[in-house]
């Protein structure tokens, strides 16, 4: 051992002293991993020559420990001793310096150096395969982005109250119910009166009257099957307020599409409607109405006090001024389309009728144009045939003459509700100036508009002694100058 010490050169003496040995510059990166633990390994011929100095240690114990460390490892790895891998070193130094923060999984089996020059590409496909996982990850984060909607979905549902949920349930049941309406409606229709079903059915939009007000009277008159359908389908198509004020003209049981298409168009018409002889206020009433052109109480209404001319004034117990003096006709308005403006067209038709010359004749006869008009109104509720008119008028004429009772049903039939098909004993006995069975001479005021003949039928009456008639179930009337042969003819006709 003394003679490996005296042969040890100086260099290795200097050693002794306590100095490291110089730094590769070969690899400073290896030096500079070495740094932290130790000086790297020595060649063999400095390992040889070393070895003999036996007295004093090249190195620190703790730099010969790590030396002796990285020895073994290059043993057990086959890795050449002349140049250990600058990643051995670079890992070696990393692993203490950061052993104190992180532990860090150690590989069992260490990198070979036949293998380190493969350690790039591997990294590479390392990164490439944590790419795709992070892809992966992300497209997985996509797929559980619906999941997470749903459950705030749920959250937020779960969250309404008990108020909430009844105001949704009572908007969804009104939605419902408005469907329903809307798809089908209802099959209740309003019974017109007695007309032509292929007649035009009028009505007059006002300003200022409103969609329900339109859908109630298009109901009434028969014009729609469903009032709400068609409210409903006003307000869906927002033509609630876009109507034009007028006359139209409509047909029974139109679509209620085209109800409202003509309504929004403005498609109005010149109003035709027909009054039959005959008609009395209440009758000429309804049938306006039910052709929608006026409202029937407001036309009753108006008719009470409707005197435009002097022979038209009220008198006592008449029940409506204008009375008899509507003429029955057809008209056609092109406006004023109201229950004055009607009324006021018809009595002009009347007062233009009845001509000079006739109001002369009816002066000679000792009759005023109201005791004409209202003999005439009798003779045409009682006529239903031409040849019947003059007979019955100058029965009329006779029993007026004798201060006898007319005795006309039809004056009965003026006070009820209804007509009626045979009047009884107990309708006789009805307190009223109009029976005619109570009280003598002509009723209080005509109780129909006759027509022309029947007003020159009472001018022109004609020259019998008949005193009674009776009419059978067909409308023809039989005559009888006493009352017992009346009795015995009222038996085989009725």
């Amino acid at each position: 051992m003394q003679d490996g010490k005296k042969n040890a050169p100086e260099s290795l003496t200097e050693q002794s002293a306590g100095e490291q040995p110089a730094k590769s510059t070969e690899r400073p990166e290896a030096s500079e991993g070495a740094g932290a633990e130790g000086p790297k390994a020595p060649k063999e011929s400095e390992a040889q020559e070393a070895g003999t100095q036996s007295a004093e240690p090249a190195v620190k114990p703790d730099e010969q420990q790590s030396d002796q460390e990285a020895a073994n490892h290059e043993k057990s790895d086959g890795a050449s001793k002349d140049e250990p891998t600058a990643e051995k070193a670079e890992s070696d130094g990393a692993e203490k310096a950061t052993a104190a923060k992180k532990p860090l999984k150690q590989s069992a089996e260490p990198v070979k150096k036949e293998t380190a020059d493969k350690a790039k590409p591997e990294g590479k496909a390392e990164k490439q395969g944590a790419k795709e996982n992070k892809e992966d990850t992300g497209d997985k984060g996509n797929v559980l982005a619906e999941p997470a909607r749903f459950e705030k979905l749920r959250a937020a549902v779960l969250n309404l109250g008990w108020k909430k949920w009844t105001a949704i349930a009572v908007v969804a049941a009104v939605l419902l119910g408005a469907g329903l309406f809307l798809a089908f409606g209802t099959s209740h229709t309003i019974e017109r009166s007695d007309r032509d079903a292929g007649e035009n059915i009028y009505m007059v939009v006002k300003p200022g009257t409103t969609a329900s007000e339109i859908s109630d009277r298009l109901m009434q008159l028969g014009v729609i099957d469903s009032r709400l359908r068609f409210w409903w389908l006003m307000k869906l198509q927002g033509d609630a307020g876009k109507f034009k004020t007028g006359t139209y003209a409509f047909t029974p049981h139109m679509d209620e599409q085209a109800v409202l298409d003509k309504l929004v168009a403005g498609d109005t018409t010149v109003v035709k409607f027909t009054i039959p002889e005959g008609f009395g206020i209440k009758e000429i009433a309804k049938r306006l109405a039910d052709e929608g052109l006026v409202d029937e109480q407001e036309f009753l209404a108006e008719a009470k006090d409707f005197a435009p001319y002097d022979y038209m004034k009220k008198r006592p117990n008449v029940r409506y001024a204008a009375e008899g003096y509507l003429f029955p006709d057809t008209y056609v308005i092109h406006s004023d389309v109201s229950a004055e403006g009607i009324m006021k067209m018809m009595a002009e038709d009347f007062d233009t009728r009845l001509t000079p010359a006739l109001r002369q004749q009816a002066a000679a006869k000792g009759l005023s144009i109201h005791d004409l008009i209202t003999l005439a109104s009798l003779v045409e509720k009682e006529a239903r045939y031409d040849e019947d008119r003059p007979i019955i008028a100058q029965v009329f004429f006779k029993r007026l003459q004798m201060g006898m009772p007319l005795q006309s049903d039809t004056t009965l039939q003026y006070l009820m509700a209804g007509p009626k098909e045979d009047v009884s004993i107990e309708d006789t006995k009805i307190d009223s100036p109009y029976n005619t069975y109570q009280h003598e001479g002509l009723p209080p005021g005509p109780i129909a508009s006759p027509g022309m003949k029947s007003i020159l039928a009472v001018l022109n009456p004609a020259n019998t002694d008949y005193l009674y008639f009776v009419a059978d179930r067909q409308g023809h009337n039989h005559y009888s100058q006493t009352y017992d042969e009346h009795l015995a003819i009222v038996e085989q006709v009725r």
